[in-house]
């Protein structure tokens, strides 16, 4: 099975009051995920939103896909329930606690 694998490769801002995202990238990290396609040298990679700034204020994260080859794992099995056996524990009521009290008026000792 194929399966696309992330390769994050760098992180990046927004321009203050601009549609701008600057990313600053090694170019070690460029190179290696550089690929050919008739005869010259492309690099491919998406830039993503994140959901919350990192600790250095970045916003944006950049990252390469890569196809790789995967081994298929077995599909586990659930098993098989009958709706009787599933209980909402929402709708389900504690029975009304039983207070303790003497069957007569009299002190034990």
């Amino acid at each position: 099975m194929k399966t696309f694998e992330k390769n994050y490769i760098a992180k990046g801002k927004q321009i203050k009051g601009m549609q701008i995202v600057r990313i600053s990238i090694k170019v070690e990290d460029i190179l290696q995920h550089a690929h050919e396609y008739k005869g010259e040298q492309y690099l491919t990679f998406e830039v993503a939103k994140l959901q919350n700034p990192d600790s250095f204020g970045n916003d944006y994260t950049v990252y390469v896909n890569k196809l790789v080859e995967t081994e298929e794992k077995p599909q586990k099995t659930a098993p098989k329930t009958t709706p009787q056996a599933v209980k909402s524990p929402k709708n389900t009521k504690k029975p009304a606690k039983a207070t303790k009290e003497p069957a007569n008026n009299e002190i034990p000792f």
